[in-house]
């Protein structure tokens, strides 16, 4: 019994490797959103590449459930630190979306033009599930240090523990 536990247990530890889940202290694998993959609201290109020289917090959002952690973005306003030291990215999953493709389209357009400073980007195909193992249908929060490590995930709702410990690790990676 114990050996086919062991067993099951390394498979599942290699499906997750073969597969490239993102996974705290390693810098993933890049992925290029372009044409039908997606882009930025702007239509250009956008590579996880950029995700380096600043800290970086990219969040995945279904756009059904956009609100799940507007605590924990409202924390990392209230801070209002410099574009030097901390960006921000919005990827929105447009395939999980309830909504048309171009309604969400067009609320992404006038939210880049509110949030400037913040980069909005559109995976029309779910490839940040696919390749990053980030949860689908939900709102997924990473956080990435200088080097495009990353530093901190959070699948899902934010606890008010799990606010303390993301905006501690963004303190101590600036």
């Amino acid at each position: 019994m114990a050996r086919k536990t062991i067993v099951f247990l390394s498979l599942i530890c290699m499906t997750a490797f073969v597969f490239g889940g993102v996974t705290v202290g390693e810098k993933p694998a890049e992925l290029i959103m372009d044409g039908r993959d997606g882009g930025r609201v702007d239509r250009t290109p956008w590579s996880s590449s950029e995700l380096r020289d600043k800290v970086w917090c990219l969040f995945y959002v279904d756009p059904d459930v956009s609100d799940l952690n507007e605590a924990a973005e409202d924390s990392l306003d209230v801070r209002d630190y410099s574009a030097e030291e901390l960006k921000t990215v919005a990827v929105i999953n447009m395939d999980a979306a309830k909504l048309p493709k171009f309604a969400i389209s067009i609320v992404l357009k006038n939210k880049q033009k509110q949030y400037p400073g913040t980069i909005y980007v559109k995976d029309n195909k779910r490839v940040f599930v696919e390749k990053w193992g980030l949860t689908d249908d939900t709102y997924c929060t990473l956080v990435f240090n200088k080097e495009g490590k990353l530093i901190y995930r959070k699948d899902g709702q934010m606890s008010e523990s799990d606010i303390v410990e993301y905006l501690a690790v963004i303190e101590a990676a600036l």
